[in-house]
């Protein structure tokens, strides 16, 4: 319903959506909300559409981008109201999961503002990019090299593969129009360690240099088939999420076939993060803290992995320290197929540094929260997912394969659920089965959001086809709007009448169809009388609010009812 609103409100209900997913009918958008919910929007862009949607937690649209191309695969709203996505792009030199390629910026209104191609035959973008605070943007690619590339740096002949794509790191500075300049870089390819040739520079044993990348670490890739045909087998570390710290200058990455989330520097200099000395740490581009799965460096085995092919490693501030949080897929995980979301705390230093670690793994020994607490099979997406704390303490999943989106409160409760129903063949209506609507990540939009200032945030229409009856009406604490009105005659034919108003303060009402329309609104005292002879069978809502001139921040009156 188009109910004009506060950007300072919660939500109360969404009983009709919550009964109908009761009774089983409903399986897509808007399947469970409660007054407990935050008043955040939700931005997605589904895997198989070219938009990108802002919804309210009604599942109704406030804004959407028609682009070109599916998502490569992840969007973000930035603090001036642009959309930042990238873009799906192949040119046959590269094939894996998470295909990206292109970068593009659009205005509200959806003119592109930006673009620039970053698809090679030597690189290629994939998966995630992080705006970052100056307008740059750091971008995921691989990075071809060969076996002979490979046995040169030691890795053992019979472990190479024929191609091998190494994960790179470019900051890009935009240029006008197209384009960007590559102003900061990093790779581990220039990190590597090797206890199988002597003669190498890069000699020595790796559970000794944790702060290297073992080339000779046999990544989860193969195992899992690749994923993705034969060319995914070439994916050395499928780096799936990029996370930037402003205020530590410092950059998180997820990587889905080591099982490990990585930390290095950002405040070096490219050269300086080719080796192993520069940078606020004096480490160079060596890495500064590594979890996950210590048998990729020496120091465990499967017995101490935590990670089964992770996605989305994001900084956490908390006034108690430093954490990361992951969402954790749990493919492969030797207990059964379960997801999880963890936080990490990260031991610092007095300084704010990174401690070393000798002789064993990094620390912590394990996750400071984990959810749900104990194993739920039926919360499980093998790929692709997300996670946020938000700022008020309530938490946003993306149960990514599944395109289900939910929110938990600070103790854990459901208090929001959705399902994408846009799906690689086009948009289902309530009540489908929903399959192929896969969705990389979501994220949350405070209503206070800078980007939003200004903007018609108007909500339309849920985006499933033939969506249920939505009761979906905000809160703002203070006295309900005429608490003892009623809507006669229920059913309704040719009129109806709402009455039992307050006498001493005239109420505005406004009528909504089961899509969100406004079917009629007016002011009343009393009792009024509406002509419905032509209206449409079905249902309908009427929401009351006192009339006078702060009438959206009182607390409205729902009434509902049927035309036949």
């Amino acid at each position: 319903m188009s109910v004009r609103r506060s950007h300072n409100i919660p939500w109360v209900l969404c009983a009709l959506v919550c009964g109908a997913q009761a009774s089983g009918q409903a399986t897509v958008g808007t399947l469970n909300l409660s007054s407990n919910a935050n008043q955040d929007y939700v931005l997605f862009s589904p895997n198989g559409a070219e938009t990108t949607h802002i919804i309210d937690k009604c599942g109704r649209q406030i804004h959407q981008w028609e682009t070109d191309g599916r998502p490569g695969l992840m969007a973000y709203f930035t603090d001036n109201g642009d959309l930042v996505r990238t873009r799906r792009h192949q040119t046959g030199e590269f094939l894996g999961g998470g295909i990206g390629g292109i970068i593009e910026r659009f205005d509200w209104e959806g003119n592109m503002l930006w673009t620039d191609t970053l698809a090679s035959p030597s690189h290629h973008q994939h998966h995630d990019i992080a705006v970052m605070p100056n307008g740059n943007i750091l971008a995921i690619l691989w990075e071809k090299w060969f076996a002979e590339d490979a046995i040169a740096r030691g890795q053992l002949p019979e472990l190479a593969s024929e191609e091998v794509w190494v994960t790179r790191v470019f900051e890009l500075a935009p240029l006008p129009g197209t384009g960007s300049e590559v102003v900061w870089s990093w790779s581990p390819w220039e990190h590597l360690i090797q206890n199988t040739d002597p003669a190498l520079p890069n000699y020595g044993e790796p559970s000794e240099h944790p702060e290297r990348f073992d080339i000779n670490f046999e990544a989860i890739a193969e195992s899992w088939g690749g994923g993705f045909g034969q060319e995914g087998a070439y994916d050395w570390m499928h780096v799936n999420s990029i996370h930037y710290h402003p205020e530590r200058d410092e950059i998180v990455l997820s990587s889905r076939h080591w099982n490990e989330i990585w930390v290095i520097d950002h405040s070096t200099t490219t050269e300086e993060a080719a080796g192993s000395s520069g940078g606020q740490h004096g480490k160079g581009g060596d890495l500064l803290w590594r979890w996950g799965n210590p048998a990729a460096y020496g120091q465990g085995d499967e017995n101490d992995q935590t990670f089964f092919g992770q996605h989305d490693a994001q900084f956490i501030d908390d006034d108690e320290g430093l954490y990361i949080s992951v969402y954790n897929n749990g493919i492969g995980r030797p207990d059964g197929s379960y997801s999880t979301v963890h936080h990490i705390a990260v031991p610092l230093d007095a300084n704010g540094g990174y401690p070393g670690t000798s002789g064993s793994a990094f620390e912590p020994n394990a996750a400071a929260w984990t959810y749900p607490t104990t194993p739920d099979l039926s919360f499980y997406s093998p790929n692709i997912s997300g996670y946020s704390l938000l700022p008020d303490g309530h938490h946003l999943i993306c149960q990514g394969a599944d395109g289900r989106f939910f929110e938990l409160d600070g103790t854990g409760d459901l208090v929001w659920e959705y399902i994408n129903p846009i799906t690689n063949t086009g948009t289902l209506a309530q009540g489908s089965n929903p399959v192929q609507n896969g969705v990389f990540r979501a994220t949350a939009i405070p209503a206070t959001h800078p980007g939003l200032t200004g903007r018609d945030l108007t909500p339309g229409a849920p985006l499933e086809l033939n969506p249920s009856p939505l009761d979906c009406s905000v809160d703002v604490g203070g006295a309900m709007a005429s608490p003892t009105a009623e809507a006669w005659p229920n059913p309704a034919r040719t009129a109806l009448t709402i009455g039992h108003l307050q006498p001493d303060q005239p109420t505005h009402i406004e009528i909504f169809d089961a899509t969100g329309h406004m079917k009629w609104n007016g002011i009343a005292t009393h009792e009024i009388t509406v002509d419905i002879r032509f209206w449409p069978s079905g249902l309908y809502v009427a929401i009351l609010r006192p009339w006078n001139t702060d009438a959206h921040h009182s607390a409205p009156r729902t009434l509902k009812f049927l035309v036949r």
